[in-house]
């Protein structure tokens, strides 16, 4: 099974999240609101004997760190150059804990012998890809109105960390909480 383990987000905040970028931006695939998370780790194709520990490993990594605050607060795009790949939001606040929280999820992951993208961290919400087809014209497009867009005040409380399960389909994908884990914190 696929899996990735995430923040996810309440609703409210997803919602308008998703409609940070105007209608009118051309060549993208805009994710579901639905779908957006701040991924931690992605494992990937994992096998079905494996999920308790990715799910060791998530609780572990919730208990290292305590509830806090996260807020984005502009928009940006992967890579920073050139043609654009990724649209985010960028986090301001809580930058620190979700980055520790990472490492945490990642130790775990690397104590449980459990494959994952093991890439440096960089914390975001990804809002939108560039379809494969899009033009030059399109791509430069986005770019140029990311530099001037404006990111209403999203905040929300993060108490809380899912190893989730991704199902592919023409449709695009289909998420799944496998199981949510609380955040706990030393005391």
């Amino acid at each position: 099974m696929r899996l990735f383990i995430a923040i996810p987000l309440p609703s409210h905040v997803s919602a308008r999240a998703a409609s940070v970028l105007p209608d009118t931006l051309p060549g993208l695939r805009r994710v579901k609101p639905e779908n957006l998370h701040v991924t931690l780790a992605f494992l990937g194709e994992t096998p079905e004997d494996r999920l308790a520990d990715a799910a060791a490993a998530a609780e572990e990594a919730g208990r290292a760190v305590k509830p806090f605050a996260l807020r984005f607060d502009r928009a940006g795009r992967f890579p920073e150059r050139g043609r654009p790949r990724v649209v985010w939001l960028g986090i301001a606040d809580g930058r620190e804990s979700v980055e520790r929280l990472g490492e945490a999820v990642y130790r775990g992951l690397r104590e449980r012998g459990l494959r994952f993208d093991d890439r440096p961290l960089a914390a975001h919400l990804t809002l939108a890809r560039m379809q494969d087809d899009a033009s030059l014209a399109e791509a430069r497009t986005v770019a140029a109105a990311l530099d001037e867009l404006p990111v209403p005040r999203l905040e929300m409380p993060v108490d809380g960390i899912a190893l989730v399960r991704s199902v592919l389909s023409p449709k695009g994908p289909r998420y799944s909480a496998v199981v949510t884990l609380p955040l706990a914190g030393p005391s």
